[in-house]
């Protein structure tokens, strides 16, 4: 899923700083306005958010009848932010055409860059961070001459700043941070001192530079607590979230994000609610929260489908394309009279003069025509944009409520009939599916983001096709059971079954196509699965093809041209009631080019699909796959008897359901609840009096590296040499990587799954 849409404004809490004005209309409400702009804010308790749009579209028609220009489009500017923050974009577009066509026609400079401006505040919440660039670039480049007290150029690249941030544009974004930094308004103006600290906190985070994004957190500190002022205390609770969370302190920064979202509950529509619980979820999924997360994205997707709809991206691209025309015509009109005043003044020339003039013409009527023919491209691309968004936020939003409506109503079914143990093991049967379907849904995109981002790798190691193909058939024969299929298994083209791989890629990938090809096959049908070998290189690599093939609905033309790309579903799937985020053939793609093969697929609709994945694998002799005998299984379970086991967690819920599910497995348990407790527990205790550490690794007062590498530096060797195993919801493989690096012996994810438990324990307890 995209990174939240919203998060470019972090400096959108507030309104740029408009010019001091002495106006002689001595009303209540313009003495209010005038208020507001010397203090630099869009609104307060006396002037509220729906006053201020009022008095503004009221006054300005005043002010420009006085020729208070600079003013009055100063208002309307405000006018137009408001309603981007208030979340009502189209009122934004239409007042920032109005106020372009009012500006275009009086040839008023300094009104035509406050409406590039105001173009890019709507392109800021329409979720076009590159067209809201360049309006901003436009703005700042204007040869307007404001008066001395306007500060819309400093604002104006403070949001540019933090577009390029959120781009990761973070070179091109230090450029501009010079600028401001040559402005002497922001060594003298509060609120733009403000600002600036807020948006080097989002810079500093964004290059890791956490040392110097504490101090502007400081800095900004002391300027909220000399003026508690509400929008102050909004942005400051922002930058204590980001901040937070970027240092591991997740508790601390979700009481942040929570306190605004609180105080601005009934604005779910504003730029500023959307941005905090956007980063909330984030923030939840961090945390191993996923359901709860699960639940404030489908508010927030239901919420961002209204606030930015498909069709404002079609008018604001119509009015930057006018824009882009009528200022090429400007150019135009105003180079021809200045050509032919010249010809009339040296009459000599005036012939040479008109040539030039009519050829130069042509060529920016060229320009202008392609400019138009780029606008209407860029119109398209936004619109596919935004279609592709909206159809992925409307799939997730179907797929995440409805294994949450079986949740919520399969638990309530087995509460009211609690007496009942058949119909209650039934439900909970459901509860788990639809649970799992659930993580399987947030896995996906969680999956399709690393990959994305290229933190996804491969670690090739020894691996068996042929117990990897038994373990695939295992996992999809209970479906393949109830639905009566016929499922075959061809391993005699494979005669190196050893081979080196990412195993658990590999399986992945395999499995994606093999459980699609059962679900969309009807009961009676026939699911295949085949490998064949081809001979091996001079490298000692042979080419493998793994094969799936159904007799189920097929797929038509149309739709295989798109079937590895992001959250593509065949209309086919709906009515076959199958569900799914359309990421896992685009996720199955990118792993075979990962591992260098490829993947194609071929199929006929109504008769059956056909995948083919080829990879060149290395050959490895028998045995190099290390057996593991009943042997090393029964000596574990004879160990695992009795064994005491340290249990460290924050979450008091988590702790109940591993306590319970670790004790009915055989261990004892006791428990800790963070990183300095589990280290008391430990040098309290006897040497050897517990066996085992389960380790969280996000936890309030001490995490669990912290833990881990005191652990291993106590002096008594008993205790600093107890084995530590991480078990959190980081289940990616820099986490893994760091857990050992801490010192600990092995990494489970959440949720606890007994099976791998086992597997992990047998690896740490019984080394080969």
């Amino acid at each position: 899923m995209k990174r939240n849409i919203y998060i470019l404004f972090t400096i959108g809490l507030f309104i740029r700083i408009l010019p001091s004005h002495s106006v002689n209309l001595n009303t209540e409400r313009l003495s209010n306005l005038k208020r507001l702009i010397e203090n630099n804010i869009a609104y307060d308790s006396i002037a509220p958010i729906d006053s201020v749009i009022a008095w503004g579209q009221q006054l300005s028609p005043i002010l420009e009848k006085e020729n208070k220009m600079e003013l009055s489009f100063s208002i309307r500017q405000l006018v137009v932010y408001i309603y981007s923050l208030r979340g009502d974009i189209g009122k934004a577009i239409d007042e920032a055409r109005q106020m372009y066509e009012k500006a275009e026609t009086m040839r008023y400079d300094l009104g035509i860059a406050l409406s590039s401006a105001a173009i890019g505040d709507a392109y800021f919440c329409s979720n076009m961070p590159e067209e809201a660039t360049d309006s901003y670039k436009e703005a700042i480049r204007y040869p307007a001459s404001p008066s001395e007290n306007n500060h819309y150029k400093e604002m104006t690249i403070l949001k540019l700043i933090q577009v390029l941030i959120l781009t990761q544009r973070t070179e091109e974004a230090e450029k501009y941070r010079k600028i401001l930094s040559e402005s002497k308004s922001i060594q003298t103006h509060q609120t733009l001192q403000f600002l600036t600290l807020a948006t080097d906190v989002s810079y500093y985070i964004q290059k890791n530079d956490l040392r110097n994004a504490n101090n502007c957190l400081l800095q900004a500190e002391q300027i909220y607590l000399s003026d508690r002022q509400p929008y102050y205390r909004t942005t400051y609770n922002y930058m204590q979230g980001r901040y937070n969370e970027a240092t591991g302190n997740y508790n601390l920064a979700l009481q942040y994000y929570n306190e605004i979202l609180t105080g601005i509950r009934q604005k779910t529509r504003s730029i500023i609610y959307l941005q905090v619980a956007y980063a909330k979820a984030n923030l939840l999924i961090e945390m191993g929260s996923k359901v709860e997360a699960a639940h404030l994205y489908e508010e927030i997707s239901i919420v961002t489908d209204s606030v930015v709809a498909p069709s404002y991206a079609h008018r604001i691209n119509s009015l930057r394309a006018s824009y882009e025309e009528n200022r090429m015509k400007v150019e135009n009109k105003a180079e021809f009279n200045r050509i032919f005043m010249g010809g009339i003044l040296i009459g000599v020339i005036v012939l040479g003069i008109m040539i030039y003039l009519v050829i130069h013409i042509l060529k920016q009527n060229k320009k202008i025509a392609e400019s138009k023919i780029r606008m209407e491209q860029s119109r398209l691309n936004a619109e596919n944009a935004m279609q592709t968004k909206s159809l992925f936020l409307s799939n997730m939003s179907h797929d995440i409520r409805t294994p949450m409506n079986a949740i919520i109503g399969f638990t309530t079914l087995a509460t009211n009939h609690i007496d009942n143990v058949e119909r209650v093991e039934d439900y909970l049967g459901k509860i788990q599916a639809s649970s799992t379907h659930l993580l399987d849904l947030i896995n996906d995109i969680l999956d399709m983001s690393r990959i994305e981002s290229g933190k996804a790798s491969v670690e090739e190691k020894p691996c068996d096709l042929v117990e990897a193909a038994e373990h695939l058939g295992s996992i999809v024969q209970s479906e393949v059971g109830e639905k009566g299929l016929r499922y075959e298994v061809d391993l005699s083209g494979l005669h190196h079954p050893i081979v080196m791989c990412d195993e658990l890629k590999l399986k992945q990938v395999l499995l994606n196509i093999l459980g699609n090809a059962v679900k969309f096959t009807p009961s009676g049908g026939s699911v295949s699965f085949s490998i064949s070998e081809a001979a091996a290189d001079a490298d000692g690599k042979a080419n493998y093809t793994m094969t799936i093939a159904d007799s189920g609905i097929g797929m038509d033309e149309a739709f295989i041209k798109h079937i590895f790309d992001p959250f593509e579903r065949e209309r086919t799937s709906t009515l076959s009631g199958t569900q799914g985020t359309g990421l896992g053939m685009s996720i199955a793609k990118r792993l075979v080019d990962m591992m260098g093969g490829d993947i194609s697929v071929t199929s006929v609709k109504g008769e059956g699909s056909t995948f083919s994945v080829t990879l060149p694998l290395e050959t490895l002799d028998e045995g190099a796959v290390p057996a593991q005998g009943d042997c090393r299984r029964q000596e574990l379970s004879e160990q695992l008897h009795g064994l005491r086991i340290l249990l460290v967690d924050d979450n008091l819920l988590n702790r109940e359901i591993a306590t319970t599910l670790l004790e009915d497995a055989g261990f004892v348990v006791e428990q800790a609840v963070d990183g300095r407790d589990a280290i008391d527990h430990l040098s309290d205790a006897a040497p050897g009096y517990y066996q085992l550490v389960l380790m969280d690794i996000q936890m309030p007062v001490m995490n669990g590296y912290e833990a881990a590498t005191i652990v291993r530096s106590m002096e008594d060797p008993v205790i600093s040499h107890i084995p530590i195993l991480a078990v959190t919801a980081d289940a990616f493989e820099e986490d893994r990587q760091r857990a050992l690096d801490c010192g600990m012996d092995g990494h489970i994810a959440k949720p606890i799954e007994i099976d791998n438990l086992l597997s992990v324990l047998e690896d740490v307890l019984l080394p080969a």
